[in-house]
C-alpha cells in the first residue's frame, strides 16, 4: 500500500513541477533576456546581465513603466 502512495506522490511533484514549468514558459518577460548587448544604451553588457550599468537598469524600467502606463490608459491589454 505504501508503494501505492508513493507513486501517487511522486506522480503529484511531477504534475506540479511540469505545470509550473508551463507557467513560467507561457509568462511575460518584464525585462529583456541578457544578450550581451545593454538595450537600453547598446553598450556592452557583463556575461550574464541584461544592461551595461545599473543606471540604464533604472531609465530602461521608468521608460517601461510610463509605456505601459500609457498604453493602459489607452486601452491597450
Amino acid at each position: 500500500m505504501s508503494r501505492q502512495f508513493d507513486l501517487a506522490s511522486d506522480l503529484e511533484q511531477l504534475s506540479r513541477e511540469h505545470a509550473i514549468e508551463a507557467a513560467r514558459t507561457g509568462a511575460k518577460r518584464e525585462t529583456p533576456a541578457p544578450s550581451g548587448t545593454c538595450p537600453w544604451c547598446e553598450e556592452p553588457a557583463p556575461a550574464g546581465a541584461t544592461f551595461c550599468a545599473a543606471e540604464c537598469a533604472s531609465d530602461w524600467q521608468e521608460h517601461h513603466a510610463r509605456v505601459s502606463r500609457a498604453a493602459r490608459i489607452n486601452g491597450a491589454k
